[in-house]
């Protein structure tokens, strides 16, 4: 089921399932961005808080956040590099949020703090 979308995003959650996928979409993208085309990021419900903190403060602590889960952690870098995409990222990321909150799939909370 597809949670959110923008231009070059799409956030995935299959039913049941306790994790949201990030993928780039492929066909929308120009081809000077072509090396992230195959970027897949598995992210569980758990940590999408983590996610959603730093989604619009630290490119580089999103990115940190987001390597964790990536498939292709090669490609992550290019992405969150790139300004479009990477506001689009921040996008899908609140839209995404928000469906889950209203499909109860997802409880917003602070992040505990790290030790």
């Amino acid at each position: 089921m597809i949670v959110a979308q923008s231009r070059y995003w799409r956030a995935q959650a299959r039913k049941g399932a306790q994790s949201l996928t990030l993928t780039v979409l492929r066909d929308a993208l120009p081809a000077e961005l072509e090396e992230v085309r195959d970027l897949r990021i598995d992210i569980p419900l758990e940590d999408w808080n983590r996610v959603v903190k730093y989604a619009r403060a630290d490119r580089k602590l999103l990115g940190g956040i987001l390597l964790d889960f990536a498939k292709n952690k090669d490609r992550l870098a290019a992405a969150v590099g790139h300004d479009g995409l990477y506001l689009e990222l921040q996008q899908v990321v609140a839209d995404a949020t928000v469906n889950l909150v209203k499909e109860e799939r997802l409880s917003l909370g602070p992040v505990p703090k790290e030790a």
